[in-house]
């Protein structure tokens, strides 16, 4: 029995700092420029008049800038290497034929921005892909999303510190009158609950204790802002997280799971079934009106405009922001903009992608034992977040238009794609048989010779 090649190919100890030496300066530039662009829109490209006018008109213009030099790069590589169903590609047509059914919209020009800034997350993402090193850069990329999310988070959480972590029973929509769009309740729950799911896999991984200290400290800050947010979508989302990766690693479900059962039992011990489904119970009400809460929060009815709107356009769509240029609403689902959006035609693609990015992380998941340690990590996490976007994607909007949501996933299908195409590679390489060079030793007064080629077998 030789060594085991495939771990030592899988992962070389020098990969785990490789990406700071090898993922692209300007891919990191116009990445940046893209969550600059967040919680601004087409509405600030106006005559500034002050510098916070100032500040947002740039802002907001970043997208015209970021497209054409993402664009550049692209057709500079004149290759990429992404499986052929890959979920981004999939993203990138849905988006492509958003932009086109602009030409449906009742307001073209706005609705060909949003495009622009769904496109250049797309193309932004797949500059990252560094023919040579695209692992380590999609993983630059996707730890560069993480701690983007986290310093947002941070900043929230402390501009919000009072109402988040004062004496009322909760925080729902409280945020909001001080932080603007970022800060509803489940905007800021959304960015709370991505850093403390990376940071609660970080944990479990860590061999250090100091690293394991603070990966638990924002984790339980992190989830206790989710908590106090009272986001139903993001609470749900969060637990059907923390459950498939428990399912999924054995590491975490060796050290996390008898945690849980102690934790429950020790909480039956303190209360009683029926006074814990009330609090429950309350909880989840957020004391709004049981007709209210059935209709989750009014989505029931905005679904039904959303329908009626779809039906008045299935095929092309009227482009991105259907929803709120046609009857002033946000859908608050993200299949149904897609519909909105792109019609038929371009919601095909968009439900595809999420079959595909599944599919693909499942085939890694198959391919444990081909992947690092970093790699390994790196899956559970994209794993945890991507299950938490998919339960959020039902009652909130996700990839389906330009938001914190989209650069996440986006972040996360780029990494799936070079990481399975890496692995595909690899096992075709020490699948077939293969012919290596002999060098021939000759003395000084021998002709140069031709070098034998060996096979493998």
């Amino acid at each position: 029995m030789g060594p085991d090649i495939r771990r030592g190919l899988s992962f070389p100890s020098s990969d785990k700092t490789a990406w700071r030496n090898r993922v692209p300066l300007v891919a990191v530039m116009l990445w940046l420029c893209l969550w600059a662009n967040l919680d601004t829109g087409f509405w600030d490209i106006v005559m500034p008049e002050s510098p916070s006018e100032w500040q947002s008109a740039v802002r907001a213009c970043l997208p015209f800038l970021v497209l054409p030099l993402a664009a550049f790069m692209l057709i500079r590589k004149n290759s990429l290497a992404l499986p052929k169903l890959a979920p981004s590609k999939l993203l990138l047509i849905y988006g492509a034929l958003a932009a086109i059914s602009a030409i449906f919209s009742p307001e073209p020009l706005w609705s060909a921005y949003w495009s622009i800034t769904y496109l250049a997350t797309i193309l932004t993402a797949w500059t990252f892909v560094d023919g040579r090193s695209p692992v380590e850069s999609a993983r630059g990329l996707l730890l560069i999303t993480w701690v983007s999310t986290l310093l947002v988070a941070a900043y929230l959480g402390h501009s919000s510190s009072q109402m988040i972590f004062g004496h009322s029973v909760a925080a729902y929509n409280r945020p909001e009158a001080g932080l603007d769009k970022l800060s509803r309740s489940s905007g800021v729950a959304r960015w709370a609950a991505v850093p403390g799911l990376v940071c609660a896999v970080r944990a479990f991984y860590s061999r250090r204790f100091i690293p394991i200290a603070i990966y638990v400290a924002i984790t339980g800050m992190c989830f206790f802002i989710v908590y106090r947010m009272q986001s139903r979508g993001a609470v749900f989302g969060a637990v059907a997280a923390l459950v498939f990766i428990l399912v999924l690693s054995s590491r975490m479900r060796r050290y996390a799971l008898p945690f849980v059962i102690l934790s429950t039992v020790f909480l039956f011990l303190l209360e009683s079934p029926g006074v814990i489904s009330e609090r429950v119970s309350d909880y989840l009400m957020r004391g709004q009106t049981q007709e209210l809460f059935e209709s989750m929060s009014g989505r029931t009815q905005i679904y039904e405009h959303g329908v009626t709107a779809f039906q008045d356009a299935p095929i092309f769509g009227r482009g991105q922001w259907t929803d709120r240029l046609v009857f002033y609403e946000h859908v608050h689902n993200s299949f149904l903009q897609a519909l909105l959006n792109a019609g038929i035609v371009g919601g095909i693609p968009y439900f595809a992608s999420w079959i595909a990015g599944w599919i693909m992380f499942f085939k890694l998941r198959n391919r444990w034992k081909w992947l690092g340690r970093e790699d390994r990590v790196c899956l559970l996490e994209s794993g945890a977040v991507m299950m938490f976007f998919t339960v959020r994607a039902m009652p909130e909007t996700t990839t389906a238009s330009f938001a914190v949501d989209l650069l996440v996933m986006v972040a996360i299908y780029v990494y799936l794609e070079t990481l399975i195409s890496d692995v595909a590679r690899r096992k075709a390489y020490y699948s077939t048989p293969a012919t290596f060079i002999v060098p021939y030793v000759r003395s000084e007064d021998q002709a140069p010779q031709v070098p034998q080629m060996v096979s493998r077998r």
